[in-house]
């Protein structure tokens, strides 16, 4: 009964469809395959690395884990990481918030100008500001803390970009009941606003944090302790020191490295696609 309601495809339909699913499926392995051997390699142990490197292993070493937490400080780096990465992830939610609903929602001169500044900031390399940025931060004496990760990436142009193609989206009706009720602004912004932009605000937190989390550069100029060495400038450590002697811990490292921004995405992965969809970037 219900293979009669359902339409049925022509030949030239069902072609496509297979064509479609099996382009998808060759995609989706050369995506996954990097992951699955560094997964495998993890395991071997030093002697079996280079002997096969297609086999999996006989006797899973899981000392490489041990190995690479202990080499990497993992807790130390690791913390640094996650509380950089979040702590910019939330400024930037913050500040684009407020930027993007003045350039959305509010009218003052200029301001188209001002928003067409604010995505030429988009077209600039970070390495073109790098030695001025260090030179303003030597100022403030803020090289090698934590003030130097965090407030320099507080406020960025993709942020506000994304946020304001979002906020235009939400019906002036709104606002205008909301005026009729007696709520200003701000508490339009607080009360229905944000609450409607939770999937943009979703897709601005999980592209700031990985960004920041999977940063290198930044921090290696911008630090130089141990203790606020972050979990990428770990990795390079780690591997400069393994990288002749044992390549197992040093995939089992990757991984650890890794893990948190795929259990980040897995989880959170439907409202990020639902804010990329609904603020119009693809």
């Amino acid at each position: 009964m219900r293979a009669s309601l359902a339409p049925s495809l022509s030949g030239r339909q069902r072609r496509n469809t297979f064509l479609l699913a099996l382009g998808l499926s060759i995609g989706a392995f050369l995506w996954l395959f990097p992951f699955v051997w560094s997964l495998i390699a993890s395991l071997k142990p030093a002697d079996a690395f280079f002997t096969n490197v297609w086999a999996l292993p006989q006797d899973p070493v899981w000392d490489n884990y041990l190995n690479a937490y202990d080499g990497l400080n993992f807790l130390r780096s690791f913390g640094n990481s996650m509380g950089v990465a979040l702590a910019v992830a939330c400024l930037q939610c913050a500040t684009g918030t407020l930027a993007a609903f003045a350039f959305a929602r509010m009218n003052f001169p200029g301001k188209e100008v001002i928003f067409m500044l604010f995505l030429a900031t988009l077209m600039i390399p970070g390495t073109v500001t790098l030695t001025a940025n260090f030179l303003i931060l030597s100022k403030l004496h803020w090289i090698d803390t934590y003030w130097a990760l965090i407030v320099p990436h507080g406020a960025s142009g993709f942020s506000i970009f994304l946020l304001r193609q979002f906020f235009k989206t939400i019906p002036f009706e709104l606002e205008e009941a909301a005026r009729l009720d007696g709520a200003g602004r701000l508490r339009f912004l607080w009360s229905i606003v944000l609450p409607l932009s939770r999937p943009a605000l979703t897709t601005v937190f999980i592209f700031v944090f990985i960004g920041n989390y999977n940063d290198f550069l930044w921090p290696l100029v911008m630090t130089s302790s141990e203790n606020l060495r972050v979990i990428q400038i770990a990795l390079s450590v780690f591997t400069d020191l393994e990288a002749t002697a044992n390549y197992g811990p040093l995939m089992a490292a990757a991984i650890l490295t890794m893990l948190p921004t795929v259990v980040l995405f897995a989880f959170m992965q439907r409202a990020f696609i639902r804010g990329i969809t609904r603020s119009g970037l693809k």
